[in-house]
């Protein structure tokens, strides 16, 4: 059991620091798009394999983080407890975004920064699984008697100890996101291969 647990804490800690890093290159790539004066260079190429490499390798991390994260309680107590379906929900909603980023940038290519509406996207899909990956983080280390005091900020908006609904609102728009992303990275492909 202890040894579940030291794997369950290094996968996390290592998907929090690789996802952390993504985020912050898409960021600064993002701000270029929209603020930047043309020609990339070296450094951007570099920013852009940062951004997709951390998010790849994060993304597949979170999965083993995900796995290790069923093996610390019965799955009577995750399937009944609320903190606990609340972390479930949050950490494949995490892992629902990063894949799209991924997704997204490895249809696009590189030129996905020199679009100012993917950049947005893009950005879109970077804040929302970090947000995600801070939430989950967050509900897990109060499950483990450590609270980092995130989940009390995010109580003023979602009471976390109870299972929640999302908005009808926020409902729409994650199904609208599920139709998008196909047909984004499908035409993406397309105009690629076509130029």
């Amino acid at each position: 059991m202890e040894a579940a647990k030291a794997l369950h804490t290094i996968t996390v800690e290592m998907t929090t620091g690789m996802l952390v890093l993504s985020t912050l290159a898409i960021i600064v790539l993002t701000s270029q798009a929209y603020f930047g004066k043309g020609k990339y260079g070296k450094f951007w190429d570099a920013l852009d394999a940062v951004a997709l490499l951390g998010a790849s390798v994060g993304t597949l991390i979170l999965i083993l983080a995900i796995v290790t994260g069923y093996r610390q309680w019965p799955i009577e107590a995750l399937m009944n407890g609320t903190i606990a379906k609340n972390k479930i929900f949050s950490s494949y909603m995490a892992l629902a975004f990063w894949g799209a980023f991924v997704a997204v940038r490895l249809a696009a290519g590189k030129t996905l920064w020199d679009r100012k509406g993917l950049s947005a996207f893009s950005i879109f899909l970077g804040l929302g699984g970090f947000a995600y990956i801070v939430f989950t983080a967050s509900i897990g280390g109060t499950l483990a008697g450590k609270p980092s005091g995130f989940e009390e900020i995010a109580r003023q908006f979602v009471e976390t100890r109870q299972t929640f609904t999302l908005p009808t609102a926020a409902n729409i728009l994650l199904i609208l996101l599920g139709i998008a992303i196909p047909l984004i990275v499908y035409f993406q492909s397309r105009k690629k291969k076509a130029s």
